[in-house]
Protein backbone atom coordinates (compact mmCIF):
# COMPACT_ATOMS: atom_id res chain seq x y z
CA UNK A 1 0.00 0.00 0.00
CA UNK A 2 2.48 2.31 0.89
CA UNK A 3 4.37 1.88 -2.60
CA UNK A 4 1.17 2.20 -4.32
CA UNK A 5 0.95 5.95 -2.80
CA UNK A 6 4.88 6.53 -3.99
CA UNK A 7 3.65 5.71 -7.01
CA UNK A 8 0.48 8.13 -7.35
CA UNK A 9 2.37 10.69 -5.84
CA UNK A 10 4.85 10.94 -8.23
CA UNK A 11 2.72 10.53 -10.99
CA UNK A 12 0.99 13.42 -9.28
CA UNK A 13 4.23 15.34 -9.53
CA UNK A 14 4.88 14.58 -13.16
CA UNK A 15 1.03 15.22 -13.76
CA UNK A 16 1.05 18.67 -12.49
CA UNK A 17 4.80 19.52 -13.69
CA UNK A 18 3.27 18.61 -17.38
CA UNK A 19 0.20 20.63 -17.25
CA UNK A 20 2.68 23.91 -15.78
CA UNK A 21 4.85 23.52 -18.40
CA UNK A 22 2.34 22.67 -21.14
CA UNK A 23 0.23 26.39 -19.70
CA UNK A 24 3.40 27.63 -20.11
CA UNK A 25 4.73 27.33 -23.40
CA UNK A 26 1.04 27.66 -24.89
CA UNK A 27 1.29 30.90 -23.16
CA UNK A 28 4.40 32.10 -24.79
CA UNK A 29 3.14 30.60 -28.17
CA UNK A 30 0.09 32.45 -28.12
CA UNK A 31 -2.35 29.54 -28.39
CA UNK A 32 -5.55 29.00 -28.02
CA UNK A 33 -5.41 26.27 -25.57
CA UNK A 34 -3.49 28.35 -22.94
CA UNK A 35 -7.07 29.09 -21.10
CA UNK A 36 -7.54 25.07 -20.89
CA UNK A 37 -4.22 24.81 -19.64
CA UNK A 38 -4.44 27.16 -16.63
CA UNK A 39 -7.82 25.60 -15.76
CA UNK A 40 -6.63 22.28 -15.86
CA UNK A 41 -3.86 23.38 -14.27
CA UNK A 42 -6.25 24.89 -11.30
CA UNK A 43 -8.40 22.53 -11.37
CA UNK A 44 -6.76 19.15 -11.35
CA UNK A 45 -4.67 19.97 -8.17
CA UNK A 46 -8.14 20.84 -6.46
CA UNK A 47 -9.70 17.37 -7.52
CA UNK A 48 -6.84 15.21 -6.54
CA UNK A 49 -7.02 16.90 -3.09
CA UNK A 50 -10.50 15.97 -2.39
CA UNK A 51 -10.16 12.64 -3.46
CA UNK A 52 -7.33 11.47 -1.26
CA UNK A 53 -8.95 13.64 1.29
CA UNK A 54 -12.32 11.48 1.03
CA UNK A 55 -10.19 8.27 0.83
CA UNK A 56 -8.84 9.15 4.03
CA UNK A 57 -12.05 10.02 5.59
CA UNK A 58 -13.43 6.53 4.19
CA UNK A 59 -10.84 4.66 5.47
CA UNK A 60 -10.79 6.22 8.99
CA UNK A 61 -7.57 7.94 8.77
CA UNK A 62 -9.01 11.39 8.65
CA UNK A 63 -8.07 13.80 11.23
CA UNK A 64 -11.25 16.03 10.74
CA UNK A 65 -13.47 12.82 12.59
CA UNK A 66 -11.84 11.84 15.61
CA UNK A 67 -11.44 7.57 15.84
CA UNK A 68 -14.21 7.66 18.54
CA UNK A 69 -17.08 8.91 16.43
CA UNK A 70 -16.25 6.92 13.81
CA UNK A 71 -16.38 3.83 15.45
CA UNK A 72 -20.17 4.63 17.12
CA UNK A 73 -20.89 5.87 13.36
CA UNK A 74 -19.79 2.22 12.65
CA UNK A 75 -21.80 0.32 15.47
CA UNK A 76 -25.25 -1.09 14.69
CA UNK A 77 -28.00 1.24 15.16
CA UNK A 78 -29.57 -0.48 18.34
CA UNK A 79 -25.82 -0.14 20.18
CA UNK A 80 -25.37 3.64 19.06
CA UNK A 81 -28.77 4.43 20.39
CA UNK A 82 -28.01 2.72 23.94
CA UNK A 83 -24.39 4.37 24.01
CA UNK A 84 -26.18 7.90 23.17
CA UNK A 85 -28.64 7.26 25.97
CA UNK A 86 -25.96 6.34 28.37
CA UNK A 87 -24.04 9.51 27.43
CA UNK A 88 -27.07 11.97 27.71
CA UNK A 89 -27.97 10.19 30.90
CA UNK A 90 -24.75 10.89 32.60
CA UNK A 91 -25.02 14.62 31.36
CA UNK A 92 -28.33 14.81 32.79
CA UNK A 93 -27.20 13.60 36.30
CA UNK A 94 -23.98 16.23 36.34
CA UNK A 95 -26.19 19.04 35.50
CA UNK A 96 -26.19 21.93 38.09
CA UNK A 97 -30.17 22.38 38.73
CA UNK A 98 -30.78 26.04 38.60
CA UNK A 99 -32.32 27.39 41.83
CA UNK A 100 -35.99 27.61 42.27
CA UNK A 101 -37.46 31.09 42.87
CA UNK A 102 -39.40 31.98 45.95
CA UNK A 103 -43.22 32.31 45.38
CA UNK A 104 -44.44 35.21 47.71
Amino acid sequence: MNKLRRIVAWLTIFLIAGLLIAMLISGIMGSPYFYVFLFLTLVVPMILWVFMWFTRLVNGESEVIPKEDMERLNQPRSEQDEAEDNDNSQKEESAVKPAEKEQP
